[in-house]
């Protein structure tokens, strides 16, 4: 048996970049806006306890806070258009992040399952999420969040369909 390991030329490798990513459904950033504004109300909560409860001035604790609220809209709001997902011949792909970008590819022959996954504030969007899962490891590879309930079905049938061809 002959053994070749061929070196291949960077040049010629395909450009993930150029694929056209799908973009997220516009609720889902509703959705994010959402989940952080709820967080934001039950700090408020507590800081408005802390602040009748402590001497120390009002600015100390809204201040930070203010600024980190602002910080986090800003972020899911810009971040937002960057998130996409591809679905191509051989692989699944989702990017995301503004300061910490990510890429991550899955290969569909190393695809064990997928599934469907819905939050409370998904129900409430009708959003849900297709968690791909390879061997090797007890948490999902690969999360598409941000789809329509119904088009998380598809998508999910669709990758088993085409991962089920490698078996």
């Amino acid at each position: 048996m002959l053994l070749e390991n061929l070196k291949i030329d960077p040049s010629e490798l395909p450009d993930i970049e150029e694929t056209a990513f799908e973009k997220l459904e516009p609720d889902y950033l509703w959705m994010r806006l959402t989940g952080w504004g709820l967080f934001f109300v039950v700090a408020l909560g507590v800081l408005i306890v802390v602040n009748f409860t402590s001497e120390a001035p009002a600015w100390l604790f809204f201040g930070p806070w203010g600024l980190l609220l602002v910080l986090v809209f800003f972020v899911e709001i810009r971040g937002f258009g960057i998130k996409g997902y591809a679905i191509r011949q051989k692989d699944v792909s989702y990017k995301s992040g503004l300061i910490w970008f990510s890429m991550t590819s899955v290969p569909l022959n190393r695809i064990q399952h997928c599934e469907v996954s819905q939050g409370p504030l998904g129900r409430l969007f009708e959003l849900a999420s297709v968690r791909v899962y390879t061997a090797g490891g007890s948490s999902s590879d690969l999360s598409i969040r941000g789809l329509k309930k119904e088009q998380a079905h598809r998508l999910r049938d669709y990758i088993t369909r085409l991962s089920a061809e490698y078996e």
